[in-house]
């Protein structure tokens, strides 16, 4: 029986969430809102906006959704600036129909926030479809931002600058992934087994950087992440 469960798990973990990219086209244009076909898109999903320009493709916007109804998707547009362009002409089209809207062409890359190294292997190795950047990049990020508890608007920073879709978040009950640009939780899987998961915490979460009981950034910020499955349990429940 235990390992029907085990076997369970991770089956659930390789196949949680879908990396697959998803085209569609603008069908109507209200402001800043778009209107495409959904498929299998949820709420919460950030995608980009292209329109032919000549002889190729530009992307011109970035959307993310709103509101699904009887199959129709309705998503916001924003200014594009997931990928560095500075040495780029801004482009100043602006959507219409018939524009091509992409999804998920950034959740293959993503990130993970656990509590010890077991617990940050085992997420990777059960998602052999996803190729993670390491958790150092974030806690660099951090610590150059001189912060201790990451909130839902460092990850919205942090993710564009590595062109990152995903951040898996790995609290006292799940394995949280999130669209990282738009910090919509998307799917809920179980956690690593008890005994890798409560094996050791570091805080504010595990990397080659962090130190056990040793804020990351500075000492005179909040450092609520001391205390790991709390700080983490209340992030990942919370509603913007």
């Amino acid at each position: 029986m235990k390992w029907i469960i085990c076997i369970a798990l991770m089956l659930s973990c390789v196949f949680g969430i879908d990396t697959k990219v998803i085209k569609t086209t603008i069908d109507s244009v209200q402001k800043d809102i778009v209107v495409f076909d959904a498929y299998d898109l949820q709420v919460g999903e950030s995608g980009v906006i292209l329109t032919k320009n000549t002889s190729h493709s530009i992307i011109i916007a970035k959307a993310t959704i709103e509101s699904i109804q009887e199959g129709r998707a309705s998503a916001r547009i924003e200014p594009f600036d997931t990928i560095d362009q500075r040495y780029l002409p801004t482009p100043i089209n602006q959507p219409q129909v018939g524009d091509e809207v992409l999804f998920r062409s950034f959740y293959n890359r993503a990130f993970v926030i656990a509590p010890n190294q077991e617990s940050y292997q085992f997420v990777i190795r059960n998602n052999p479809n996803i190729t993670f950047m390491h958790i150092d990049l974030f806690a660099a990020y951090l610590q150059q931002e001189s912060l201790n508890d990451p909130k839902p608007k460092h990850f919205k920073d942090f993710c564009p600058k590595y062109s990152i879709g995903l951040v898996f978040i790995v609290d006292s009950q799940h394995t949280n992934i999130f669209d990282c640009q738009s910090f919509a939780l998307l799917e809920t899987l179980p956690p690593p087994p008890n005994e890798i998961l409560h094996a050791t915490t570091i805080t504010p979460f595990f990397s080659r950087i962090s130190n056990p009981d040793k804020p990351l950034g500075s000492k005179f910020k909040s450092y609520d992440s001391k205390n790991y499955f709390l700080y983490y349990d209340t992030l990942t429940h919370a509603k913007e």
